[in-house]
């Protein structure tokens, strides 16, 4: 599962051996495989067995014609693009060719040149389509945001490894920004191009994980109606990033196991493996090397998966990025509500530095969201959730930290300080602290400080 895209993959079906070798040997010679097909039914079963990238497809043919075998493998769940081809079709047949969604047409007899520009010239306009659709799927991502250290190490680490085809093991809380990683490196590779299928391994019942990853055919289970890709399939030649792998069950992890070792899969009700030519980054928030050493998850698919670690650290590691991270959401946010743009008051930024957000990078998002949408004209100390405002949020209900204490006393003795400097006017002290008078009032009261603590 680590080596290189493979050429792409063509099948030709046509009944006329002369025109199947003649189509076969002139591809071959720029570098495509092929799959030279003489019925209908070896055809389907190519589909079936192998992933192909393009058809060439006779429309005269001796059972069904080839328009019909077409939209059979069309109803089956295979979206390829195909070049008809033919001595003698009608102009009526070559039309209805193009409106089944052909990309071309071909007159016999037609030249090597020919048929090879014909092909390039089509996976071409196919690979545009994949791009767009691809660009469509990711348009708004979150991109990674920050200047701390921290996460300049996790970029530089991405995008060292992105230039590999190595297995990559991204650990981190929830809520860190492990997809993102993993998008990084997937947009930084060879494969780029290719798609990138993320999977929450948490979500998918054991039931159904065989048949989400590795795909069905047609009447496999009850239900079954036509055959169905597996996400592993649907990722040939791109990136699969299997969010929450510790939740994987024993039985899924064998199977997983299977296609890292082999590169080849086998589908539900399927009698051939398939091969599959994919890229793995996996993500976890548990100890994945604990879990294995406890036998909860298979130790020798720990170290498949785990060719390159690259740990992401948390929103209170690095509360030097929060301030970089409001302005990025709040532009994103009013967007996409449709709001005007608002100002964060410092103040606002301050106390979201102080918080030690549980639910890191996306729980700040959802908090930013929420502010942007019930304030007024700009977000100020009053819009903050009253949970990020209280003396030991990181500890509700417990005893406060030690850290936690020495922090806010040294704060108590600060702001007093200043209090007393300017003989008890709080507006000239918040003046000075660089923070509004309702926020300098509201901070006293959680510092628990009163006028005898700064009138002589």
């Amino acid at each position: 599962m680590s080596g290189s895209a493979t050429a792409a993959t063509v099948l030709v079906l046509d009944d006329e051996k002369n025109i199947r070798k003649s189509i076969e040997l002139a591809l071959e010679q720029e570098g495509f495989a092929v799959i030279a097909a003489a019925d209908v039914s070896s055809a389907l079963r190519a589909l079936h067995e192998r992933i192909v990238e393009l058809m060439i497809i006779d429309i005269q043919l001796g059972e069904i014609d080839g328009i019909a075998f077409f939209r059979k493998a069309q109803a089956e769940g295979f979206d390829i693009p195909a070049i008809f081809i033919s001595g003698h079709a009608t102009l009526t047949q070559a039309a209805l060719a193009v409106k089944s969604g052909a990309f071309d047409f071909l007159e016999k007899p037609f030249s090597a040149e020919k048929i090879v520009v014909t092909v390039r010239r089509c996976l071409e306009m196919s690979a545009i389509r994949e791009r767009l659709r691809l660009l469509d799927e990711r348009a708004g991502p979150a991109d990674i945001v920050g200047e701390s250290r921290a996460i300049k190490q996790v970029i530089a680490d991405a995008l060292k490894v992105a230039k590999t085809q190595a297995n990559v093991l991204i650990v981190g809380a929830s809520g860190t920004g492990k997809e993102l990683i993993a998008g990084t490196i997937h947009a930084h590779s060879e494969r780029r191009d290719g798609p990138l299928v993320k999977v929450n391994c948490s979500a998918i019942p054991d039931t159904l994980l065989e048949s989400e990853l590795f795909g069905y055919e047609k009447g496999a289970f009850t239900g079954a109606a036509a055959a169905k890709k597996g996400l592993f399939e649907v990722a040939h030649r791109g990136t699969i990033f299997l969010d929450e792998v510790a939740d994987l069950s024993l039985p899924a992890q064998a199977k997983i196991l299977r296609v890292l070792q082999n590169g080849e899969l086998q589908k539900v009700g399927a009698q051939q493996s398939v091969k599959v030519d994919v890229r793995v980054l996996s993500g976890t928030h548990k100890d994945l090397k604990q879990a294995a050493a406890d036998g909860a998850f298979r130790e020798d698919l720990y170290y498949r998966l785990n060719v390159v670690p690259i740990r992401v650290p948390s929103l209170r590691e690095r509360p030097e990025d929060i301030p970089l991270l409001v302005n990025f959401f709040v532009r994103r946010m009013c967007e996409k509500n449709h709001l005007k743009p608002k100002a964060v008051d410092e103040e606002v930024v301050w106390e979201l530095q102080r918080y030690h957000w549980p639910g890191n990078v996306r729980e700040l998002q959802n908090v930013l969201e929420r502010m942007l949408i019930m304030s007024g004209e700009s977000v100020t100390i009053r819009d903050l959730p009253e949970e990020l405002l209280q003396d030991d949020p990181g500890e509700r209900g417990g005893k406060p930290s030690a850290l936690k204490e020495f922090r806010d006393e040294a704060e108590r003795e600060f702001v007093i300080a200043v209090l007393k400097r300017n003989h008890g006017n709080v507006s000239q002290s918040a003046l000075e602290l660089g923070v509004r008078r309702t926020y300098l009032h509201r901070r006293m009261g959680a510092l628990k400080i009163s006028k005898k603590d700064y009138f002589l």
